[in-house]
């Protein structure tokens, strides 16, 4: 029996407020992990079987088709109750007979494309909560509303039943992020979650994991090739399922901690309380928002991490390591930097789009980042600038360089050296107080390359004397081609993977987003941010 929510993502991002973005996660998070297993524990089957649960998922072993339905009956029936708006699809699959090795394989696989089929011919939720012209609708989602809302201490505002629930839930948000973040790791999360403190800019990240689905896709035969057998039967096979899952979960989370840590040291005297806040942690997933500043770093930090603890979970990285050929795991990330009022829903898509853009080196770690100075509605191949050529012929130039591969640039193939991320560490050191590179001689390139190539690479030559090693500068600053050395005329791939592209641009904006003083931090006093929201 599979049990999923569906459309998380307009679920979780449809209202631009913090509380309900939060809200809304836990309740995603709660279907998979506290509902389902509740639902379990009241049946009347013995032979029930809990084999996995996630954030938004379970897949179970069920005696019979109606011990099955009674589970999807009640979650679903919680779900219309406590989290409405929320698409919870369940299916029970096929019989088979567990005693037989090849049995469990075909009947699970039959059992998710059950529920696709399913979920594909459900209406969409929208339609349960019809608008007529007497209804008084919620500000936030458009709803029919249901209550009022408060904000602050004299605004109420016409709330929906789905963002009143949403709002319930982001005291239980609040309260397990502390439990996965404890001691001082937790004075990141904001102590109010309508109030994220951030420097004028935010950032939306989103990490995946590289490639994970892999060793999923064919993870029967990965659980033969670790235990050397050419079947494996039901205990095995649930066994792993199992484990492997917790190991990805775990791995996730302490790689989130170790980040946040590292954080705190690179920024030891700097105040980060309530500058981060993680939405969604869960599988190889991570979504969060954050002062834009925190972003980079975060990300770095994160994927070091990431690697470095799936390496070490027993299961997880034996089925990577026939899987992939490597014991441990990489995550790429996409960083959207908005301003605070930004749609989140959009910000989103754009980080989505942007950790599509950073996988495209499939297994090394890497990140792409977007400054959003205008609205985001538009793909990101759209959004992008380019720096006209020289001669109407000649190729645009890129004014990004992403994206960035993470690691140390000569543990990298020599054909993406290029891509590395501590070259654009080197300018962004430039652009520093004891840099070289002063902010009128960084504007004057960018304001060249604002009218053509040709400005740009006579600014650069006017420029780069008076920099310590000019040959070094004017590797770095002038344009990159494809690929160094002799394969630099190579032509670039038809979607633009590698074309000529400057790399100041990114430069100019990491260091602006740089904070050398925060404010003073607000009280830390959580009790506030607990009042009664109705």
């Amino acid at each position: 029996m599979l049990i999923e929510t569906g459309g998380n993502q307009r679920y979780i991002f449809g209202s631009n407020r913090l509380r309900h973005v939060v809200g809304a996660s836990q309740l995603v998070h709660e279907i998979g992990t506290e509902w389902v297993p509740t639902a379990v524990g009241r049946l009347d089957d013995p032979d029930a079987t809990v084999v996995m649960t996630a954030s938004g998922k379970a897949l179970l072993l069920v005696g019979s088709v109606e011990a099955g339905r009674a589970v999807i009956r009640e979650v679903s029936g919680r779900a219309l109750r406590e989290a409405p708006g929320l698409q919870v699809t369940g299916v029970v699959g096929p019989p088979f007979d567990a005693t037989d090795p090849a049995a469990h394989e075909p009947a699970r696989d039959k059992t998710y494309r059950l529920h696709v089929e399913v979920r594909a011919a459900r209406r969409d939720p929208l339609l349960r909560d019809r608008v007529f012209p007497w209804h008084r609708l919620c500000r936030d989602s458009g709803q029919p509303a249901a209550d009022e809302e408060r904000y602050g201490e004299d605004e109420l505002v016409a709330a929906s039943a789905g963002v009143l629930a949403r709002s319930d839930a982001r005291h239980r948000a609040s309260q397990r992020l502390l439990e996965q973040l404890p001691g001082d790791l937790g004075d990141v999360v904001p102590a109010n979650t309508d109030v994220l403190r951030q420097s004028g800019w935010a950032a939306v990240v989103h990490a995946d994991g590289n490639g994970v689905g892999g060793p999923f896709r064919r993870f029967i035969d990965h659980v033969m090739a670790v235990e050397g057998t050419s079947s494996v039967d039901l205990a095995t096979h649930l066994r792993y399922q199992r484990l492997v899952s917790a190991e990805l979960e775990k791995a996730t989370w302490d790689a989130v901690r170790d980040a946040i840590a590292a954080l705190r040291d690179q920024r030891a005297g700097e105040e980060l309380t309530g500058r981060l806040l993680p939405i969604v942690v869960g599988g190889d997933d991570v979504t969060l928002i954050c002062d834009a500043a925190l972003a980079v770093p975060f990300v770095r930090a994160f994927a070091e991490g990431f690697a470095r603890h799936t390496a070490v979970q027993p299961r997880l990285s034996a089925i990577a390591r026939k899987a992939t050929g490597r014991g441990s795991l990489t995550a790429s990330a996409g960083i959207a930097v908005i301003k605070p009022h930004h749609p989140f829903g959009a910000a989103y898509e754009l980080a989505e789009a942007l950790t599509v853009s950073a996988k495209r080196f499939r297994s090394a770690a890497a990140f792409d980042l977007h400054v959003a100075h205008a609205a985001t509605l538009r793909d990101l191949t759209l959004l992008r600038e380019h720096t006209e050529p020289a001669a109407k012929c000649g190729p645009r130039v890129a004014r990004y360089a992403g994206p960035y591969l993470l690691g140390a640039v000569e543990d990298l193939p020599v054909e993406l050296r290029h891509r590395s991320v501590e070259l654009l560490d080197e300018i962004t050191s430039w652009l520093d107080r004891t840099g070289w590179l002063s902010a009128a001689q960084a504007h004057a390139l960018r304001e060249a390359a604002d009218r053509s190539f040709a400005e740009y690479r006579h600014q650069l030559r006017l420029t780069v004397p008076r920099a310590p090693d000019p040959d070094r500068a004017r590797a770095l600053l002038d344009v990159q081609l494809p690929t160094p050395g002799t394969d630099s005329g190579r032509q670039p791939p038809a979607d633009g993977t590698d074309a000529p592209f400057l790399r100041l641009f990114d430069a100019m904006h990491l260091h602006g987003l740089r904070l050398d003083t925060f404010a003073p931090a607000p009280s830390t006093d959580r009790s506030a941010s607990k009042k009664d929201i109705r």
